[in-house]
Parts: structure tokens; C-alpha cells; sequence
């Protein structure tokens, strides 16, 4: 697949309904106090995991906020143009087995008043890629030396991870970081001298050495280092629990604080940290999981510019 002129080429079709038009199954709604009426969709039927899913919450008169819970993690929706409707993301971790699951959507009326509808979210089965590469043996397992830095590069990402910003900071359709062909997408097995691996957690992309990595969408700089495993890293906070990492850069061109928007030069592709070529590594991260960054393009693709994330009280 190419990247990003494939993307709507190759993904698109799947998500032929226009958002709100293929509503999901309602199994019950009520209100409560000043009548609050809500109707909840999201652009397929059903998903798969590693995928990202946009809800879509329409409701008969103004909102002041919009909550629920998905997969154990809790979805940030944000007001979306019109008065009363909302949109939030909801991520599927790569390890969710397939099923019918619950999403009970609460909100709050900007005149008083509560509503509440549940929906149900369908999860198919998905086969994933499995490759098969010979290393050295030298590369296979890491020196004693090298622990104590990754342990210490885990616990730095995963503080990381636990401290978004409360503000949405992005706005609109997410675009590659560069442009380029896939070679390992999300959730490929890799057998190393035949033993499995940790599934991919993200994709890579080909790319010459020295090709320009650009921020996929606005966000700040939270971490801008040298990790054993992906080498010269840049990760965005995009804010509301979504990140993105960027890894093997030949040169970080930001420092952690940096404010970006979308196609702001983050770095360079190169070959750094434990790789065995060139290429981009992509990562995105919704709550408490990771999940696929072209699921991500795809769910986001025709987002208008919408105001700031607002929680519920």
C-alpha cells in the first residue's frame, strides 16, 4: 500500500456510508428530567482488532458534554459543527477477541437533562501477516550491558503514555509522516531465526535515509531521544490520550515542548536503534492502547476543523 495517495484508494471503500448514515444498532434508550434524545452511529458495520472507530453522537438539542466506555478505556468526545452533535474515538486493542460488545453513551443537555443510549460494536476476526527473517544471533537477544537502558526507556514511555494533555490538540484528517510503501504493517508476527516475536505495534514504511518526517498532526513534543530499541525517537502528544512515535530517525530536527501542526518537519528517516534497514516507524497509541495508524488516517479522513475536546462535569 502507498502511502498517503492509496489510503483513501485502498481503505476508503470499506467506509462507504457518510458519517451518521449508517447508524449502529441501538439495543434501548432513555432520558431523564428535560427530554434529551440521542442518537449514536459510526461508519461501518463491523471492525477489527487494532482498528480505531469514530462515534458519532447526534442529539436533539445542545450538549454540554458526552461520556462512555469502550473495550475498558474511556472514549473523549468533542463537540463537532452543529449544536448537539459530538464525535469520539474509540481504539480496539490488538488483543481484543472477536465478539458483540456494549457501548453505553451518557450526555448532559445544555439546558439540564440527561440522555443515555447503548449500541453494540461488532468485532471480526483478522489474520495477520507472519514473516520469517534471519539475524545474527548477537542481534537476536540484547547484551546484559543494555538492560538497565531498556528498562529504563519502558518506564520513560509508559510515564509518558499515562500523562496526556487534557485538551484535544489536534484538528482534522491525520497525513503520513512520509510519503512511501509499507513493509511490516500493524500486527505482523516476525519469527526471528524461527522464534516468535511481540506482534508489530505499528507500521513501517520505506524510506531513502534523509527522507523528511513530518508531524501527522498538531501536538507537542514530549519526547525527543536516543531508545536502544528505536533509536532516534520523536514522539507527539496530540492530546486526549493520542500520541504518535516516530523511530529510527537519522536526525530529530525538535525538542521536547515543541508545538507542532500537521506537516511540521519532526526529522529524518534513517537506520538507527535495533533495525535491519532503513525505514520509518510509525506508532500511534488512543488511551491505553496501540493501535493501527492507517485505521487511524482512515477514521479521520473527512473531519472538518472542530473546536476544542470539552469533558463532561
Amino acid at each position: 500500500m502507498r502511502l498517503p495517495g492509496s489510503i483513501r484508494r485502498g481503505w476508503l471503500p470499506a467506509f462507504v456510508c457518510v458519517l451518521g448514515a449508517c447508524p449502529a444498532v441501538a439495543v434501548g434508550s432513555q432520558s431523564e428530567g428535560d427530554a434529551l434524545v440521542l442518537n449514536v452511529s459510526h461508519p461501518a458495520r463491523a471492525f477489527h482488532p487494532g482498528d480505531v472507530v469514530l462515534l458519532a453522537v447526534e442529539a436533539s438539542r445542545p450538549l454540554v458534554g458526552v461520556e462512555a466506555d469502550a473495550f475498558g478505556q474511556p472514549v473523549r468526545f468533542w463537540p463537532s459543527g452543529a449544536a448537539g452533535a459530538w464525535r469520539g474515538l474509540v481504539g480496539i486493542g490488538l488483543d481484543t477477541t472477536p465478539g458483540r460488545y456494549d457501548i453505553t453513551v451518557r450526555a448532559k443537555g445544555s439546558g439540564g437533562g440527561t440522555g443515555t443510549e447503548r449500541m453494540i460494536l461488532i468485532v471480526d476476526p483478522k489474520r495477520f501477516e507472519t514473516r520469517q527473517l534471519r539475524v545474527s544471533p548477537d542481534f537476536l537477544n540484547p547484551p546484559a550491558a543494555e538492560r538497565e537502558r531498556i528498562v529504563r526507556d519502558a518506564t520513560l514511555l509508559a510515564d509518558l503514555f499515562a500523562h496526556s494533555v487534557s485538551d484535544r490538540l489536534w484538528r482534522g484528517p491525520f497525513a503520513p509522516p512520509v510519503p512511501g510503501v509499507t513493509t511490516s504493517g500493524f500486527g505482523r508476527l516476525t519469527l526471528l531465526n524461527g522464534e516468535p516475536r511481540a506482534r508489530h505495534q505499528g507500521v513501517d514504511v520505506r524510506a531513502v535515509p534523509g527522507t523528511p518526517v513530518r508531524a501527522p498532526n498538531a501536538g507537542q513534543v514530549v519526547l525527543a531521544a536516543d531508545l536502544y530499541f528505536s533509536g532516534q525517537t520523536v514522539m507527539l502528544d496530540h492530546g486526549a490520550g493520542l500520541f504518535s512515535l516516530v523511530a529510527h530517525l537519522s536526525r530529530i530536527a525538535v525538542s521536547v515542548g515543541t508545538r507542532t501542526a500537521r506537516g511540521d518537519l519532526l526529522g529524518d528517516t534513517g537506520a538507527t536503534g535495533r533495525v535491519t534497514g532503513p525505514h520509518l516507524h510509525w506508532a500511534v497509541r488512543l488511551g491505553e492502547l496501540n493501535v493501527d495508524p492507517i485505521a487511524l488516517l482512515t477514521a479521520v479522513a473527512d473531519l472538518a476543523e472542530a473546536p476544542a475536546l470539552v469533558t463532561l462535569p
